[in-house]
Order: structure tokens, then C-alpha cells, then sequence
């Protein structure tokens, strides 16, 4: 039975601040991504997101729209796009909503004396979608900090899980494919140690700079496309079957670091796509394993 009753198509035309139709692309990192059905932005995600399950309406929250890889075709049903963005401090542990961004948390986190979170520097996503994939950078990852996380389990209703229950693993967790996969993350509490603030703060500025200097910084991208695999480096390899800079349209694998795919003005969201499949092939052959993407597929693509 399809989920688009009149009932359902109302009470999605009447949320208060909602868009149909409404352009997805503008909202990520690769800007790249057709539209969404019904769009809205909130500080209570979980809120809409209850009201989905319980209509059988399908959803999609976004954050900051980093390693996300939107169909041209866009999102059926309704796109929450969260803006919680709120914070504190209370000694060693901070809390921070789903929709704040990690690098702005990194230095919230330094401010206060607080150091284990400047490698969140180099993270360009949000709070939420960090959970979601155990986000890292620089030989660190949240699991190190993390001590519980809150969200909406569809048909259980909002949870606090503890870092235990997360399942946090290299760029996954059981958000992402485990006994959790569906649900929302809303908020996340971190521990840190005492430190000098000052100290800090200089060593985010060299990663920083290190960064500008070995990655893409300044261009369209979801940020690193595929997982590294145990023991080497998903750049290397893609590197080695001679792939630096192969194209796709207007997608291209990045000169400057191969684990990227840019979009260089244009690019379609197949173009990346066939681009991702095109390496994977190389690699495959060449090396015998298959590279498993951080970046998400997400909308209606064809079967």
C-alpha cells in the first residue's frame, strides 16, 4: 500500500516552514542531488521523524550533507534537515546536539581546557552523522571519547545508548549496520581530559594547514569516498592502477589526493557514481579486494 494517502500528502503540506520540491544540492558537501519532495528544517528532528514512522511516510535526516551522495532524481517523502546546534560544558564532559558541527565542537572543547577532541578539527561533518560512522581523523575516533549517545528508535521511541550498545567500529556502527540501523540520532556526550586550551588550539592550526596542503580542501566533495583497508590506504591503491585524476563528466578523481572525488562544476550524482564503480573494478582487478565507500547512496536511483 503506498504511503501517499490524501491524509498523508495534508499533513506534509501543512508543516509549518515546509518546501516541496526543494533543491538538495545546496545542502551538501559535493553539491550534487536532485530535489526533495517535501523539505523542512527543525531544532526537534525526532519529533517529525516519530510522525513518519507512525504514517508510514518515508524520511531522510541531513545534516551538514558531507559523505552523502544524493540521486539526481532526488528523495521521496520528507527530508528533515536538523539545525540543533546547542552545547555544554559540565567539567570533563561535554553534550552536544546532533546538528552541530565537529570542528565547531573541537573548539568549543578547547576554549574550556578541554584536549582528546582536536583531531575533530578535520571533520567536516556534524555531531549526528559522526556517530553514525564513528567518525576520525589523524589516528583518532570518537569511540575513544564517546561516552553515550541520544536518539529515536522507530517503534521504541526516544533512547539514551551507551558507547557499548553503538557497536563503534572503523567508520561504522549499529546505526549504520547493526541492531540500531534506523534509527535517529539527536545528541552525544563526549569525556575529556583537563589541558591546556592554548595548546591546543596550535595544534589544530598545524593539522589544519597539513590538511589544506594534502587534501581538496577547497573544492566540491563528500570528503574520502572510500575506507581505508586494514593496512593500507585506499588512495595508494587507486593511485597505483593509475586513476589520479580519471574522469566521469564532470566528476574527478582527485589529483591531489585520490581517496576524493570532485565535483568540478556540474556533475551529476550518476557521473559520481559510475566514477566510484570505475575504481572499484580497477582495484578489484589489480589488488584482488573490493573497497568498501564511507560515502552514502541515498534517494531514488535506479534499480
Amino acid at each position: 500500500m503506498s504511503w501517499r494517502t490524501n491524509a498523508n500528502l495534508e499533513w506534509l503540506s501543512a508543516l509549518r516552514g515546509v518546501e516541496r520540491d526543494h533543491p538538495l544540492a545546496r545542502h551538501t558537501s559535493f553539491n550534487i542531488g536532485g530535489p526533495a519532495e517535501f523539505f523542512v528544517e527543525t531544532r526537534d528532528p525526532a519529533e517529525l521523524v516519530e510522525a513518519c514512522i507512525e504514517r508510514g511516510v518515508p524520511w531522510l535526516t541531513l545534516g551538514a550533507g558531507t559523505n552523502l551522495l544524493i540521486a539526481d532524481a532526488g528523495v521521496e517523502g520528507l527530508v528533515v534537515r536538523c539545525v540543533s546546534r546547542e552545547w555544554k560544558v559540565e567539567g570533563r564532559r561535554v553534550y552536544a546536539q546532533a546538528g552541530l558541527k565537529m570542528m565547531r565542537l573541537a573548539r568549543i572543547c578547547a576554549d574550556h581546557d578541554l584536549t582528546g577532541f582536536e583531531w575533530a578539527i578535520g571533520v567536516p561533518g556534524t555531531v549526528g552523522g559522526a556517530v553514525y560512522q564513528n567518525a576520525g581523523c589523524w589516528g583518532s575516533e570518537l569511540v575513544e571519547v564517546l561516552t553515550e549517545a541520544e536518539g529515536l528508535l522507530p517503534g521504541r521511541g526516544r533512547q539514551t545508548w551507551p558507547r557499548e550498545d553503538l557497536d563503534l567500529g572503523y567508520r561504522s556502527s549499529a546505526l549504520r549496520q547493526g541492531a540500531l540501523r534506523g534509527a535517529l540520532v539527536t545528541g552525544a556526550w563526549i569525556e575529556l581530559r583537563p589541558g591546556d586550551g592554548a595548546a591546543s588550539r596550535s595544534q589544530m592550526a598545524r593539522w589544519t594547514a597539513e590538511r589544506n596542503q594534502t587534501q581538496p580542501i577547497r573544492t566540491k566533495n563528500c570528503g574520502s569516498v572510500f575506507k581505508n583497508p586494514p593496512g593500507d590506504s585506499a588512495g595508494r591503491m587507486i593511485e597505483a592502477v593509475g586513476l589520479k585524476g580519471a574522469r566521469e563528466g564532470a566528476a574527478q578523481v582527485s589529483e591531489q589526493h585520490a581517496n576524493f572525488i570532485l565535483n568540478l562544476g556540474g556533475a551529476s550524482a550518476d557521473q559520481v557514481s559510475r566514477l566510484i564503480e570505475r575504481v572499484r573494478c580497477a582495484v578489484r582487478e589489480r589488488f584482488g579486494l573490493d573497497l568498501e565507500t564511507e560515502v552514502e547512496s541515498v534517494g531514488r536511483w535506479p534499480s
